[in-house]
């Protein structure tokens, strides 16, 4: 998550579910209404293409 966002603080801020949220995070929805894409982008303050990107590795802990 962004900037140490919860996943329901993002879905409720995004007026979506935590569920659905979670989903896309795994790859196991791949689609999402153009509406929702602007919703999640205005909640995380993010590009346009940021949430396109491919996912990246997360950084490995110490």
């Amino acid at each position: 998550m962004s900037a140490g966002m919860e996943v329901q603080q993002l879905a409720d801020k995004a007026g979506i579910t935590a569920s659905y949220l979670r989903k896309l995070e795994r790859g196991s929805r791949t689609r999402m209404k153009p509406a929702t894409y602007v919703r999640l982008r205005a909640a995380l303050r993010a590009n346009k293409t940021e949430l396109l990107a491919p996912p990246t590795d997360p950084p490995e802990r110490k």
